[in-house]
């Protein structure tokens, strides 16, 4: 290989200019500063407030029943309706907030948006434009919890106990 006055030695491909190896330069810092204003963009952000996450399960208030876990649809039973959503109620330092997900999700995760301080959480059984008769269901007692920017506040698995049998007698969810 000759070199001439001012030339470096460079590896080049055959079918390579003597001018790519600046081509290909100015396609990594193109690329190193494209990546650097829209990558940042597209990845996680925190947000301004805390998040939580939950998973429900659905049972049978009674036990006599051979299916110890129910479906949206009650296991079609008779009588009965078919929950829709599962929605997450909270104040906040007296504000409140909520979001809710398809029953056959079983798991939710609000956004970044509930504000720092002090959370009350309780999740309600939606029966389509309505919320479940609060005598056809029990839900667990409301959780009190710590809210922290940034950070995600899981809830675990929580169980709502509905009503599904004797609905001749008394309501049953979702009638």
């Amino acid at each position: 290989m000759h070199l001439r006055q001012g030339q470096s030695a460079m590896l080049l491909h055959p079918n390579m200019s003597s001018r790519a190896p600046l081509r290909w330069q100015r396609v990594v810092v193109v690329t190193g500063v494209y990546l650097a204003v829209h990558g940042s963009l597209a990845g996680c952000t925190s947000g301004n407030g805390g998040a939580v996450e939950v998973s429900w399960r659905l049972r049978p208030s009674s036990s006599s029943l051979p299916d110890k876990f129910l479906d949206c649809a009650a296991n079609s039973l008779p009588d009965t309706g078919t929950v829709t959503r599962i929605r997450l109620d909270w104040t906040v330092d007296g504000t409140p907030g909520s979001e809710s997900w398809r029953c056959g999700d079983n798991h939710g995760v609000t956004g970044f948006e509930l504000q720092p301080g002090v959370a009350l959480l309780s999740i309600v059984p939606e029966c389509g434009d309505r919320d479940a008769l609060a005598s056809t269901y029990i839900a667990p007692a409301p959780l009190v919890r710590d809210v922290i920017a940034g950070e995600t506040i899981s809830l675990g698995a929580l169980q709502l106990e509905l009503q599904v049998n004797d609905c001749t007698v008394q309501p049953c969810i979702c009638q």
